[in-house]
């Protein structure tokens, strides 16, 4: 499934759910190497579209490939190539309450049956250390963590497989600014040390002009923009003219 193309699109996908229209007609292209961010209102499908991306649920209409793979005609055996292709850093963090840093982290390598416990170890341990966090966190429960390290140990565990693909849903939400701009800071650093596209869901401008090549703004069931940040701020659209409008947007959008 690897090779050239596109990490991931979308061709017309629509999303009915129970007779209430989600999506209508959306046409995405994610590039290899790219940081992508999806922005809308509340609402308005963005996690909806992500679960569609990794097939926790099936679009209505239309056709999604990731990776080269159409998901419609995926295999069994395609899935679970997929998934070790890709990494997930669901809002929040997700992380297993009742297991410590290092078990939450660990779960991917041990669900492939094919390293020995020694390997699993040290790797789990460089994924953690890669993330920022000091190796005597490993042994801590989320409920010990702060919400910046929470995130860090999720985006720890995303990385376990040493994926191509990695999407992320609010990435910095919850975290206070110092937080928010260091965690931005290490997903900008990984992703280039590591060759990774992105794809993240996020309603943080700071987030946005720091990290991200290109925006698509979903609205009105359909994406309304797509393109650089600067160039999409300028759209006339009432959502993009709200979401970019002001003192905050005017901030995050200034030469830096």
């Amino acid at each position: 499934m690897s090779g050239p193309g596109p990490a991931i699109e979308l061709v017309e996908v629509g999303t009915r759910l129970g007779g209430k229209v989600i999506h209508e007609s959306i046409d995405l292209t994610v590039q290899r190497g790219e940081v992508l961010a999806l922005v809308g209102g509340s609402g308005s499908g963005k996690t909806t579209l992500l679960r569609e991306i990794i097939g926790l649920q099936r679009a209505t209409s239309g056709r999604i490939t990731v990776l080269g793979q159409d998901l419609a005609e995926a295999s069994a055996s395609d899935w679970e190539e997929l998934r070790r292709r890709w990494g997930v850093l669901f809002q929040g963090g997700a992380l297993f309450t009742n297991l410590t840093v290092f078990e939450n982290v660990a779960l991917p390598l041990q669900e492939l049956r094919v390293l020995d416990a020694t390997t699993v170890d040290e790797l789990v341990l460089q994924k953690i250390v890669a993330v920022g966090l000091a190796p005597e966190d490993s042994g801590k429960l989320p409920a010990e963590l702060s919400g910046g390290m929470v995130k860090r140990a999720g985006l720890a565990r995303a990385l376990a497989l040493e994926p191509e693909l990695l999407l992320l849903d609010e990435p910095t939400s919850g975290l206070d600014p110092v937080a928010s701009d260091s965690f931005v800071q290490l997903v900008d650093s990984l992703r280039r040390q590591l060759d990774l596209t992105v794809l993240l869901i996020t309603h943080d401008l700071d987030t946005l002009a720091d990290l991200c090549d290109r925006v698509a703004v979903l609205a009105d069931r359909t994406l309304v923009a797509v393109g650089p940040v600067a160039e999409v701020a300028q759209v006339d659209h009432p959502f993009v003219q709200e979401f970019f409008g002001g003192r905050r947007g005017a901030r995050a959008l200034a030469p830096r």
